[in-house]
């Protein structure tokens, strides 16, 4: 059996993303140059081909090989690579929602245009027009936080390229707010879906809220992990909030920079094994510190036969279950935590409330209009 630290390769990390302040040139709408056009063009024409190829194959379930008689399929191909197909899966999707909006706001300009009677350039002319105001100080703060970029040139030339690029900046994000404002004077109906990794079998005694609930959240958690612990106040929410319709399914991924992250982890299924997870999760979590004795203390705390809690620490069954949770990270491409798949979508990080339940709304109107199609 492979041991823990080998199958370990991951991170911890919140959801957030602030990024530095950087100095950059900013291009009007539909800039991009003709030969741009053509390496964008060919790169979603072969993603779109390889994406057919794994769609097609896999309804067809057909086979790909065999070994003395002993027939493979495609899709036993697939599940060994689940992972890498699904960060394909992801760029393909990326490029075509960037598609899709484009067309979307193209469609936004067209229908405006033809309700002004004038062209759709005369009409991104005007959204794009009027007096922008950048200060000196604007201008002196961002020479200052970017004088090595500029070298050897003259400040005051440095200067007025920044200027103008503030206003090109300033331009466009009034730009887009008003096509957003148009936008939502129209009726957009999103219907691209974005791809999905399958859902990894629940341990009944590590699962809570409905069996049956329309969506499952499934959450790949380390007990010494800062930003599992800071989700854990949200992930409670949800579960009030949408108490009947979300499931939480909880699994292990220690990390092998958390010293004592296998063993907690361990401990956690050992609780399960006598029907206490979620109370001795919720010790794990709320303690300030994880050390051994915590370990201890938190599984008489949570009302576990001691003996019986240690024989199983010491028992294969607790190391097994562990690994096997990693091996299906693993299997999925997960390398971080908190990572969860809400009914098979991937949210990284210690997403906030609003995060969760934007993708749970959306889950649970889809949810509600394949039930109504299926009752006509």
């Amino acid at each position: 059996m492979n041991s823990l630290s080998s199958l370990n390769y991951l991170t911890c990390f919140s959801n957030s993303r602030s990024q530095p302040r950087t100095f950059k040139v900013v291009h009007a709408p539909n800039s991009l140059t003709s030969r741009q056009r053509a390496l964008v063009y060919l790169v979603v024409s072969l993603l779109m081909l390889v994406s057919a190829n794994i769609v097609r194959g896999q309804s067809e379930d057909r086979v790909v090989a065999t070994v003395n008689g002993t027939v493979l399929r495609l899709p036993e191909v697939d599940a060994a690579a689940t992972g890498k197909i699904f960060l394909l899966q992801q760029q393909i999707y990326a490029l075509r929602k960037s598609a899709l909006e484009n067309l979307i706001s193209r469609k936004v300009l067209e229908i405006e245009a033809l309700r002004r009677n004038i062209s759709v350039v005369q009409l991104k002319n005007h959204l794009l027009s009027g007096p922008v105001n950048v200060s000196p100080d604007q201008v002196d703060a961002v020479y200052l936080e970017n004088l090595a970029a500029f070298g050897s040139m003259n400040a005051d030339e440095a200067k007025e390229k920044i200027r103008l690029d503030l206003e090109a900046q300033a331009r466009l994000k009034r730009y887009r707010e008003e096509l957003a404002k148009l936008r939502k004077t129209l009726k957009v109906e999103l219907m691209l879906d974005e791809p999905r990794l399958p859902l990894p079998a629940r341990t009944d005694f590590a699962s809570t809220g409905s069996p049956n609930a329309e969506v499952v959240i499934t959450e790949f958690s380390d007990f010494q992990c800062p930003y599992c612990k800071a989700v854990q106040p949200t992930l409670k929410q949800l579960l009030r909030e949408y108490e009947g319709r979300v499931r939480l399914d909880f699994k292990h991924l220690p990390l092998e920079q958390h010293g004592l992250a296998a063993a907690s982890a361990q401990a956690a299924f050992c609780s399960g094994k006598q029907g206490h997870f979620w109370e001795y999760h919720d010790a794990l979590f709320a303690a300030d510190e994880i050390s051994k004795e915590l370990l201890q203390s938190a599984a008489l705390r949570s009302g576990l036969q001691l003996d019986a809690f240690q024989a199983c620490l010491d028992s294969p069954e607790s190391r097994s279950a562990v690994v096997d949770d990693l091996r299906e990270a693993k299997r999925l491409g997960i390398e971080s935590t908190p990572t969860f798949l809400i009914n098979g979508k991937l949210l990284r990080g210690a997403a906030s409330l609003d995060q969760f339940k934007l993708i749970i709304d959306r889950e649970l109107k889809t949810s509600q209009s394949a039930s109504a199609g299926q009752h006509k």
